[in-house]
Parts: C-alpha cells; structure tokens; sequence
C-alpha cells in the first residue's frame, strides 16, 4: 500500500480545546510547541485516527478512552484523511468520535496494517525510553516483541515449527509427553508379559478366597439358627438370601422393647429424687412453716413495704416499663434508682441548653437592633450626598487647565460678574469640597459594609439559638418532673433497707412453698405412680415390685434387662446384615474366578497387537528425525545469514552514524549452537570485536536513547514497507548536537533518498528552527510544512501550518 498523509482534523481531544486542522501533505511536516501546547495529543490523534487505538496506553492496560475528552467539553471528534498515491484517489477517512461515556471508532487501517504501523512507524516518546525494555522483555510463556519480529524477517516460523514438532521424536520419554497413549502402549505391553505368568496365582489365591468365605458363611449360620446343621452343600445363594432378609420378627420385637424402654425412663423421671416409700413425710410441719414465712411477709408488707410499694406506684406513673417487683425489691428499687438519676441528668441537660441559647438569643437581638439602627443611618448619609462627588471632582480637574482669566470654558460667561474672586481660585476650592466629600462618603460605605456584616453573623446566631429555647410550658414541666423525681430519689434512697429486708422475706417465703410443694408431689407418687411402676417392672423384668428395696432400684434393674434384651436384638439384626453382605461377597468372588479362566486368550491377542504398534512407532520416529536434522541445518543458514547480513549490519550503520565517538556498538546476540531457537538477545561489541554486556549497562543515558531510536529505524527499514511513514515524537531526547546533526542528516536521507513521510514532533525552538532549516526542500516538487501549536487568550489551541516550497535559487545558479 503507497499511500500518503493528507490531513488531520482534531476537536477537543486531550489537551486540544476546540477544532483545529493539522495539514500533513508533505514529505517531512515538523510540529512544535512547548510542553503542554498538545503536540502528543496531535500525534496520538493521528495514531487514533489510522488505528483506531492509542498502542502504548493499550500495552498498559490503562482505561484511557473514557478521558479522551476535553476536560472542558463534552465530547470530541478525529478525522483522518490519507490519499492512494497509486490510484490517485483518496482512502476513506478515518473517524473517532468519543465522550466521557462512549468511544466509536472507524479507523483508516486494516487490523494487520494498523499493527504494523504502531509497532514500525510511530515512535511516542513514552515509548522511546523503554523501547529496549519492551523489546527485550519476554513475556510469561511466550517469546518477547523483538523476539516475534525478528522471527517474522526471517520468516522461519515454519521451520522452527517443524523442528518444535518433530523434536519429540529424539527421546522416548517426549513422544510419552505428547502421546499419552504411547505411554500406556508400553504399560500395557508390560502388563500383559506380567498378567499371564500371574493369571495361575490369581486363580489359586481366588478359589482359596472364596472356600474361606464358604467356611465363614456357615459359621454364621449356625450362631444364627443354632437349631439347624449347616455344611457347604447347603450354600445355595438365592435361597439363603431370601431366609436371612426374613427380619419381620426380630423388629416387632426391638419395637416392643423399645416402647417399655422408654415406659420405664417416664416413671423414672417422675419419681425425681425422692422415693415413692417416703410419701408419709410430715406435710403439717411444711404447710405451718410456709404460713409463718406468710405472715413474716404480710406483716412486712403492712408497716415498711407499704411505703416502699406507695413510692413504687407514684414512680410507676411517670416509668410505665419499671418492673413489678414481685418478691424481689432490692433490685427493682436499683433499677429505679438509675432511671431518676438518668432522667435528672436528662433533664438538667435539657434546661441548660434552654438557658444558654436564651441567653445566645437576647444578645443576637440586641446586635441585630444597632446594625439595623446604624445602617439606616448611614443609607440616609448616603442618600444626602448621592451623586458621584468624586467623578465631577476629576471632571473639573480635566477642565480647569483650559481656564482662561475668568471666562468659563464651559458656558462661556464672564465669572468676575458675579464679585466672588477668581474663576480658577473657585474651582479650586469647589475639587477639594468634592474630594473631601467623596472621603466621607466612601468611609461611610465601608461603615455600613461592616455594619452588614454583623447583621447577618447575629441573624444566623439567632436562628441557631431559636431552636434550642423551649416553650415555657415545656420549661413548667421539665422542671416539675425533675423536682418530682428528685423527691422519689430521696424516698428509694431512704427506703433501700426496707427493700433488702423484704427481699428476704419474699425468698424465705419462696423457699418454704417450694418445699412444701415438693412434699405434696412425693404423697401423690405414693398414691398414683406405685400401681404403674409395679405393673411395668413385672413385665419388663418378671420379678414382683415387693422383691425389691425400693422402686428406684426396681426401675433401675427393669432397664438393665430391657437394654440386654435390645442389645441381643440389635446383634441378631447385625448378624443378619454382615451375613447378607458376606452371600454378596462370595457372589463376586466366584464371578472373579469366572473371569480369570476367559483372561488368557484376551492377554495374547492385545499383546501381539501393542507389540505391532510400537514396531510400527519405531519406524515413524526414525523418519522424523531425519527431517528434523534437514529442518534445523536450514534454519542455521537462514538466521547466521539474516542477523549478520541484515539486521546487525543496518542497526549498526545507523548507530555509527549517529554516534560516532561510541565505543560499544549495540547488536544482536548470535545463536551458540544451530540447534538452538532462535531469541532475539540485546548486547554490545566494542569496536574491537570485543563482547560486552547489554546496552543498558554498557551505554550512556544519550546513547541508550539513541541505540533505542536507531533500532526503531533499523526494524522499519529491515522488512518490505507496506506504509511508507515515520511517525516521531520528540526523538532527540538527551542527544548533544552532534547526535543532533547525524539525527538530521538521517532524517534528511530517510524522506529525501528513501521517500518516507516524516512526521516529527519537537518542543525546542532552536531544534525547531535547525530542522527546519536541515529538512527544507531541495529538489523540485519537494515541500516542506511546520506546524506551531499554541494557544490563545481564551485557552483555545491553535495549529498555525506554514508551507515551504522548492524555491530554485538563480543567484547560484548564475
């Protein structure tokens, strides 16, 4: 594709504000500005506007699109306009229109010339002082950027496939990587040569397993139906499948065990810790000792706790939640206690608010009063004196220099008519009235400018301070309900005592209630629970209750017999599983010793068959690595001849050429070995043919950058360009100007020899002006642009192109 630049038009894109059109139809087209003016921005939009991404923001990862935009505007656009120089017609324009929320883009390149250009032709200057980072850093897994154009020049792809292929084939252990099943041929060939010596021991050690389990199964049998006589002939699977599932009887009986156990456990609990035999114990004695803890209580509750319930009740009134107090009073009265002291504080709090933002409020009033009072004042000095004193005072001024005598140059009247002194002796005095007037006036505004000020800082003051102050109905009752708390808080403090003797009334009268409740339940076992429990331990452990010391140890041996019999049970259950899961076993053993009698001729037939593959792998890999060996002798003509002829050698020229005074030259390392892949190292040679490190440690700041630059050309001048453009922002970073003048005798070759578009971006004037000088046409048809970038008065930016056209001078000619 021979296309050239046409134009670039570009609103509100970075730190380009508003619409501005860059011409690029030019052999060499030079933009500058100071830092900041946008000459990335006009570089990155033409990079957008052909590919439709910015490559070096992409590489980063960075989210850049959604700030794109003009921090001051909305939404931006790029257009981009290149011509078919074969055809003659122009290619359709490249477009982006973006904004803080969308990106849409119809760029001017295909995918694959669109990677090519951000790679080969246009160089950012973030990107010129890590370009030798990035092209030497190898990414995880994969080969570095240098390393993948390197392998696209010399097009061995193919081979170095071909050899990556076929390397396998040298080794068995990597034909077992990529070819599993190779592996598992060999496993298996091992497999059945070992099966069949081991196929007569399987058989023995398979009919010893299963006359074992023959023997097993009938030992079962017989502790399982002790009243039959079991021998192997008997062991016919499906019948004595169908005789041990018989389980039907064993689990109505654990059933009905299970119901009398938990009888038992019933009548156990309710006995609780006494025994039914003491049901005579001496009800009267509890029953006198609960009514005297009563009357202890009653009393108590006449004399003291009366006023203690009384202060209790009024409290209530205003603590709905307080808890009733029920026999425990200490600690309702601490509960209530804490609550006065809670409300006190509360409302105490709330009264001084009330009085301090009355007082916030008095005092704002008070300010608010004056200012009000003295800015009317000052409004009716002002008004007094309303015309503007001072202008007519200046005004005069301007007159009085035309003043001639005592004729007016204003009305042309005859001043010494009037007998009142000179005409310029009352001018005089008239300005220097006004200008005192004008003083006065002005100290006044200041005056009441303040006096505004306080206005508004006691308004606010007042209306912060109106919410705080309460009504006075609110103030009534707050200070009410304290003064009644306080009162309630002295009585509970007085009555704490009383509160702690009642308590302990109320306990002791608790405690002989529940002993007397506990004598009542154990006379109703003796009536109610002895039948029951005599009835149930006959028939759990057929002895009759009268055998026993107590009904305690009656229960206690009932459970003992329930549980042995639930245990016999339960094993007899178990017996039956483990016998059914033994028929199961033996099921499968004898299909084992099935299977192994038909596994011999199975084992011959795969033998021969695996023995027949590998024969025929063998075969295979001896051709592969014949033409492994062909593929890799290939490759070594191909790189040696490539890295010395072509890359090597017009990297060097160009950095010889820009720096000649350098003693380390950069270059790619050289494969060791032919059959090694290739990798695309950096590294230095002195001059002497010496080696040396890499660039970064062999080379100054200068010539790092340089080395960089030139790599950058080199690649683009090693392969067939399909876009004749050199895309350069600010190259020149840290050259001397002697690297300077190489720079620009190369770009002069590069567009003038070559006929590449070059497009540079620099923010030194004296660079500026020097390239423009070196790049100027010089043959006919040869032009010229430069492009200012700057901005105006209102931050707009503005792109000033001039153009430079071959001019043939006669002079010299002549």
């Amino acid at each position: 594709m021979t296309a050239t630049l046409k134009s670039l038009r570009i609103e509100n894109f970075r730190s380009i504000r508003g619409n501005v059109v860059v011409p690029l139809d030019a052999p060499v087209v030079l933009i500058h500005g100071s830092n900041g003016m946008g000459k990335t921005s006009v570089l990155s939009a033409l990079e957008l506007g052909l590919t439709g991404s910015i490559s070096h923001l992409d590489r980063n990862q960075s989210p850049y699109r959604q700030y794109l935009t003009h921090y001051e505007a909305a939404s931006g656009s790029i257009e981009m306009s290149v011509e078919n120089l074969v055809h003659g017609t122009a290619l359709p324009p490249g477009s982006v229109a973006f904004s803080p929320t969308s990106f849409t883009s119809s760029p001017v390149l295909s995918p694959d010339l669109a990677s090519f250009f951000s790679q080969r032709c246009y160089l950012p200057q973030a990107v010129l002082g890590r370009l030798l980072e990035i092209y030497d850093e190898q990414k995880k897994g994969d080969h570095s950027e240098l390393t993948q154009f390197v392998k696209e020049i010399l097009k061995i792809d193919p081979l170095d496939a071909l050899v990556d292929g076929l390397d396998h084939a040298f080794h068995v252990s990597r034909v077992r990587k990529i070819a599993p099943s190779y592996k598992q041929l060999e496993a298996l060939q091992d497999n059945y040569r070992s099966q069949k010596a081991r196929l007569n021991d399987q058989i023995t050690a398979a009919t010893s397993a299963v006359s074992a389990r023959q023997s097993t199964i009938v030992d079962m049998l017989a502790m399982l139906f002790p009243n039959q006589v079991w021998s192997l002939a008997d062991l016919e699977t499906q019948s004595l499948r169908l005789l041990v599932g018989d389980r039907t009887g064993d689990e109505s009986a654990l059933a009905v065990l299970a119901n009398e156990k938990a009888e038992l456990f019933a009548l156990q609990s309710q006995i609780g810790t006494r025994d039914a035999s003491s049901a005579d114990l001496d009800i009267a004695s509890k029953q006198r000792e609960e009514a005297q803890q009563a009357r202890f209580f009653q009393t108590w509750s006449e004399t003291s706790g009366m006023k203690l319930l009384q202060v209790l009740t009024e409290l209530r009134a205003l603590h709905p939640s307080l808890p009733q107090p029920d026999l425990d009073f200490s600690s309702v009265v601490s509960d209530a206690t804490k609550w006065c002291n809670a409300e006190i504080a509360r409302y105490d709090n709330v009264l001084s608010r009330h009085e301090k933002s009355g007082e916030t409020f008095r005092a704002a009033g008070i300010v608010v009063e004056r200012a009000t009072t003295r800015i009317r004042e000052i409004n009716e000095a002002l008004a007094q004196g309303a015309k503007d004193a001072r202008t007519l005072a200046n005004a005069l001024a301007g007159v009085a220099p035309h003043v001639e005598g005592d004729m007016c140059p204003v009305c042309n009247r005859d001043f010494g008519e009037l007998d009142k002194g000179a005409l310029t002796a009352h001018i005089a005095a008239t300005i220097a009235s006004l200008t005192s007037e004008a003083g006065r006036l002005q100290a006044l505004s200041s005056e009441r400018a303040n006096e505004s000020e306080r206005l508004s800082v006691a308004q606010r003051d007042m209306a912060a301070a109106e919410g705080g102050v309460l009504s006075a109905d609110v103030v009534l009752d707050s200070r009410q309900k304290r003064s009644e708390l306080a009162s309630i808080l002295v009585q509970l403090a007085e009555l704490r005592h009383d509160a702690e003797a009642g308590t302990e009334f109320g306990r002791a009268l608790a405690a002989a209630r529940e002993q007397l409740g506990v004598a009542r339940r154990a006379l109703r076992y003796s009536v109610d629970l002895l039948p029951e429990i005599e009835a149930t331990v006959a028939r759990a452990s057929g002895r009759p209750l009268s055998s026993f010391e107590n009904p305690r140890l009656a229960l206690n041996e009932a459970i003992a017999t329930v549980f042995n019999r639930v245990a016999d049970l339960e094993g007899r259950l178990s017996r039956r599983v483990s016998l059914a899961s033994e028929l199961g076993q033996l099921d499968r053993e004898l299909g084992v010793m099935r299977d192994r009698l038909h596994q011999g001729t199975e084992i011959e037939r795969r033998l021969a068959a695996i023995e027949k593959t590998i024969l025929e792998i063998g075969t295979v890999r001896d051709r592969a690595k014949v033409i492994a060996n062909a593929a890799t002798g290939v490759r070594s003509q191909i790189v040696r001849s490539v890295f010395s002829g072509s890359l090597n050698k017009v990297w060097r020229d160009l950095f010889v050429r820009l720096a000649p005074a350098e003693q380390f030259v950069p270059q790619f390392r050289l494969p060791d070995d032919d059959s090694e892949k290739v990798e695309a190292i950096l590294e230095t040679v002195h001059r002497s043919g010496r080696a040396a490190g890499s660039p970064g440690a062999m080379l100054s700041q200068g010539n790092l950058n340089t080395a960089a630059l030139t790599l950058f050309l080199a690649l683009h001048l090693s392969v067939p360009t399909p876009l004749p453009w050199l895309i350069l922002d600010d190259p020149v970073q840290s050259m001397d100007d002697v690297h300077i003048a190489q720079f620009a005798a190369l770009l002069r070759t590069l567009s003038k020899g070559l006929g590449k578009q070059v497009v540079i971006a620099v923010h030194e004037r004296a660079l500026f002006d020097y390239l423009a000088l070196e790049l100027s046409p010089a043959f006919a048809g040869d032009s010229l642009i430069t492009v200012e970038i700057s901005r105006s008065f209102e931050g707009t930016t503005i792109a000033d192109p001039r153009y430079f056209e071959f001019v043939d001078d006669k002079a010299v000619a002549a």
